[in-house]
């Protein structure tokens, strides 16, 4: 069960496993972002499958959150933040235990986010150890990348940019739309399509 006390978000007080963590974690993303229309998703591949969002949250922007519980270890974490880096405008780590947060800190970029999650008598909550801020470098490469072929094509068909790419495989659709598009058009035109699949 997920409640609000006191502005901040409780799940239930066994908060052990990451995958409790994620169920809050989109709860807090779907609290944050209820006055406009947003697409979720768990286990969200990007890095053309090099690793997966836990929780995504997909509108005017894409905000993204990996979590972390205290037994998870750390190896794979600075690799995750590059990926993440790349396409996401917001950032938040999700993370269980001070500790833990702690040394997250030192592995994020400074606009990503923390949440801590703690239990408490009454349940657990995320207490925001750090505010994210906005993306200062997104990879227009990436963010393509995000597409699948056929979206990436009527991109570029819509906007008269696809003279000879009707048969190009999906890396040089991607390539097209980064050099051509200027980044915030190609963030517009990426999460609209994204918004607009039909099973998502």
């Amino acid at each position: 069960m997920v409640a609000v006390l006191g502005g901040t978000l409780a799940i239930r007080v066994d908060l052990v496993r990451a995958g409790e963590i994620v169920v809050a974690a989109e709860a807090m993303l779907r609290r944050e972002h209820r006055a406009c229309r947003t697409v979720y998703r768990r286990e969200w591949s990007i890095g053309v499958g090099a690793t997966r969002v836990d929780v995504a949250a997909i509108n005017g922007r894409i905000i993204g959150c990996e979590v972390k519980s205290a037994r998870d270890n750390f190896g794979r974490l600075p690799s995750q933040v590059e990926l993440y880096s790349a396409i996401l405008d917001t950032a938040v780590l999700a993370v269980e235990g001070p500790a833990a947060a702690e040394r997250a800190r030192h592995l994020l970029p400074n606009w990503w986010g923390i949440w801590l999650a703690r239990p408490t008598a009454r349940g657990a909550v995320f207490d925001v150890i750090q505010e994210p801020g906005s993306n200062p470098s997104p990879d227009p490469m990436s963010i393509a990348q995000l597409l699948w072929r056929d979206e990436a094509y009527s991109i570029l068909d819509t906007r008269g940019l696809s003279g000879g790419l009707r048969k190009a495989t999906r890396w040089r659709l991607w390539e097209a739309l980064a050099a051509q598009l200027p980044l915030p058009e190609l963030q517009l035109d990426v999460r609209n399509a994204i918004k607009a699949r039909p099973e998502w």
